[in-house]
């Protein structure tokens, strides 16, 4: 794969991301960090893909990156569930979550040696998707920790606050 063709699926790919984005309602702030964010996904997983890293640990990291990527443009440790799920979407498995849907079909229809071909399909499927969601997760909670470090004021604030509010009001 070469750098033009990355960077080509990485504009597309953000492109669906913040099409996503914009039908979801995202508030306006937070299109542009989707967008940046895809982009950024998508470059790490194919560079990592074409160094010879494997799919799922360049899935892992690109989810990481979402989440370091919109934390640093919104300056938070708070990344909004939307912009980490429209920026993932590129990502996700969804070859193999319609052939594991297509598999389902298949398995219901089939006999003999076409339903065992339709059943080790099914469960390849499932392992594939199974293995994507919980890297996605893995790199989303890696982020997620990382940027709760980098911004801890804004949490010893939030918690000071938050104390406050524990105590009870005198008259």
């Amino acid at each position: 794969m070469s750098l033009e063709s990355i960077l080509l699926d990485g504009l597309w790919s953000a492109l669906f991301a913040t099409a996503m984005s914009i039908r979801n309602s995202t508030p306006f702030k937070y299109i542009i960090p989707t967008f940046i964010s895809s982009v950024i996904a998508v470059l790490t997983r194919d560079s990592l893909e074409q160094y010879g890293l494997s799919t799922n640990w360049s899935t892992l990291f690109a989810a990481f990156m979402i989440v370091i990527s919109a934390g640093l443009f919104i300056r938070s440790q708070r990344v909004p569930p939307v912009v980490m799920v429209c920026a993932v979407l590129p990502l996700w498995a969804s070859v193999s979550m319609f052939g594991l849907l297509n598999d389902l079909r298949k398995v219901s229809l089939l006999s003999g040696n076409e339903l065992n071909a339709a059943a080790i399909d099914l469960s390849a499927n499932t392992a594939i998707v199974f293995v994507i969601t919980v890297s996605i997760a893995l790199g989303f909670a890696a982020g997620l920790a990382l940027l709760k470090l980098l911004f801890r004021r804004e949490s010893i604030e939030d918690s000071i606050i938050d104390a406050k509010d524990d105590v009870p009001f005198v008259v």
